[in-house]
């Protein structure tokens, strides 16, 4: 077994430099552990979201020495704040190994920063040329500064800094102190008095963020994953409940009723933000939110689909036949296998709308993004490795495979992991001095019962389940732990693993008999 361990932790250290650059290279073609339906092909939509993002990062993205803003459209003076949270978003999920954008998103948040008003939120309109404020730009708006934090999060994930974490946070507090009821209904932004209390907005709120801010902004959990959560999805259950089409209204009143009967383009953003809730997590709640949706869509071929619609009866009263309506509206379908030629035959219709401006160009590749399997949720994701003959060790058997046991490893009637502590790591190994130098930290506690793995973790903590050949199997646990975790084993094959425990900058790597 000797020899076994340390081949796990020679191809593990080459693995570890393969991912130096980013931790999750574009593409990473997850498929969500089966939530969703996705589409067919993709790689070829890797391949069109790569070009679509090319023209938006030549036309959109303007970098201002120091900082970047995002244009309103090509050749605009204008940035709002949405603009800036979609730019760092794409920052992450499209930076490779060849290519980091981790410099850009940098400027992007310093342009955030630089726009912050007392509550240390963006004001939401800026003028480029003159790097101030517009007129009628006072105040934050939501929806960009969930994106900006969600965004943080994601960097953090992508791109290990820890200040990305910090900042989170304190983004993250900022928005629930001035953005959001004491009960948990969202405001449109920070400086709606009143109005804030009467009117919502419900593509603003994200319901796939809330488990992600619970774990950042720790002392405010239960706010995040259940008020905030629990208050808004029954607004958007309200809302989608009030026509047969299940499409909801720009703007609702706190109880969901819509203001009028449009579905129109702030209602644009309402499908990608709930489709991310199912994709990440199976949310049946959430999917039960635009499956009337999905339902009324799945009728309309791509080419006759033109925004806006009439609510009540599906009928569309224009002709703007773009990404803005064509790409959200097809993130509804993720919700049922059975549309998924229809989920395909939208996506090759965006692609072939070419490029577009500012909003619709935007909406195509997050929604492009999130059907093909290219916006996992980072801060739980196993990363996608590609194969490589050279930073594996030579063997008949796939690399996805985990180790079985052998002869080599002695049975044993006990179900208990058979643990090896970093003492017994070989110190020739890059990955044993890591280990070694975690030595001050208290080793989690692990036990087996059954497939059920039983660990005592404290803090903030990433915990990998990788085979023998060093390749990431599957992700045990990533966030904030405070005492017992508890993760079932029953899809993992038997056999011999490392478990790799990262915690406070260092790794601790103990070995698992899974039986």
């Amino acid at each position: 077994m000797r020899s076994l361990l340390k081949c796990a932790l020679l191809a593990l250290a080459m693995f570890g430099l393969s991912q130096a650059d980013v931790k999750f290279p574009f593409p990473q073609i997850s498929d969500y552990d089966g939530h969703a339906t996705l589409l067919s092909n993709k790689k070829q939509a890797s391949e069109d979201l790569r070009a679509a993002f090319a023209y938006w990062l030549k036309e959109m993205y303007a970098d201002l020495d120091g900082v970047a803003a995002v244009r309103f459209n090509p050749g605009s003076d204008t940035c709002v704040s949405e603009g800036i949270g979609y730019g760092m978003l794409m920052m992450v999920y499209f930076s490779d190994n060849t290519t980091s954008y981790q410099t850009q998103f940098d400027k992007l948040w310093e342009y955030y920063k630089k726009f912050m008003n007392g509550n240390g939120l963006m004001n939401w309109k800026t003028r480029i040329s003159t790097q101030k404020v517009m007129s009628d730009g006072s105040g934050a708006a939501l929806d960009g500064d969930i994106d900006v934090a969600a965004a943080l999060v994601m960097a953090y994930h992508q791109f290990g800094d820890e200040k990305y974490l910090k900042d989170a946070k304190t983004l993250i507090q900022n928005i629930k102190k001035y953005e959001f009821e004491e009960e948990g209904l969202h405001l449109p932004g920070d400086s709606w008095g009143e109005g804030g209390y009467s009117r919502k907005n419900p593509g603003y709120f994200d319901p796939a963020y809330m488990p992600i801010f619970a774990a950042v902004d720790v002392d405010h959990a239960e706010f995040w994953s259940t008020k905030a959560y629990d208050a808004n999805v029954k607004l958007l259950e309200a809302a989608a409940k009030e026509v047969p089409t299940g499409l909801i209204d720009d703007w609702t009143d706190r109880n969901g009723k819509g203001e009028d009967d449009l579905w129109n383009y702030d209602a644009t953003r309402i499908p990608w933000r709930n489709a991310k809730a199912v994709c990440w997590y199976g949310d049946e709640r959430v999917a039960a939110v635009i499956a009337n949706m999905a339902a009324f869509v799945s009728k309309i071929e791509a080419k006759n689909l033109s925004g806006k619609y009439t609510r009540s009866t599906g009928e569309t009263t224009g002709d703007r036949h773009n990404s803005a309506f064509l790409s959200s509206l097809m993130s509804s379908l993720v919700v049922n296998p059975a549309y998924q030629s229809r989920l395909d035959e939208y996506w090759v219709e965006a692609v072939s709308l070419g490029d577009e401006n500012y909003f619709n160009q935007s909406l195509k590749i997050l929604n492009g993004l999130l059907v093909s399997g290219n916006m996992p949720d980072l801060t739980t994701a196993t990363p996608r490795v590609e194969e490589s003959s050279s930073s594996e060790p030579e063997s008949s058997s796939s690399a996805e495979e985990p180790l079985s046991s052998s002869a080599e490893e002695p049975e044993s009637s006990s179900s208990e992991p058979v643990v090896e502590s970093s003492e017994s790591i070989p110190e020739s190994s890059s990955v044993a001095e890591d280990a070694v130098a975690a030595k001050s930290i208290p080793a989690p506690m692990f036990e087996l019962a059954g497939r059920m793995l039983h660990m005592a973790l404290f803090g903030n903590a990433r915990v990998d389940l990788i085979s023998a050949t060093g390749v990431v199997v599957k992700s045990l646990w990533n966030g904030y732990a405070a005492g017992s975790v508890n993760v079932s084993l029953q899809d993992v094959p038997s056999g011999v693993y490392l478990v790799r425990v990262s915690i406070l900058g260092s790794s601790i790597l103990q070995k698992l008999n899974v039986r």
